[in-house]
């Protein structure tokens, strides 16, 4: 009985090893380069949300032009 219980107590402690070993190669970024990342999501964000507009514009103008001529 005993040799199982040190085969468990090894096994969680090898596990628990390998899990802290991991976690020390964990890089996390710097307040500067969250700062970055987030300003370059948010211009992203606007200028496809332009694009996204214009195109719906000229297309909903295109639309509106075909429909206004076969409804005459």
């Amino acid at each position: 009985m005993s040799e199982l219980k040190e085969k468990k107590e090894n096994f969680f402690s090898k596990v628990f090893k390998g899990l802290k070993s991991e976690w020390m190669k964990i890089v996390f970024p710097t307040n500067e380069q969250i700062l970055n990342d987030s300003v370059t999501v948010l211009i992203s964000s606007v200028v496809i949300g332009l694009i996204i507009f214009a195109l719906d514009s000229i297309i909903g103008s295109g639309f509106g032009y075909l429909f206004s001529i076969f409804n005459k």
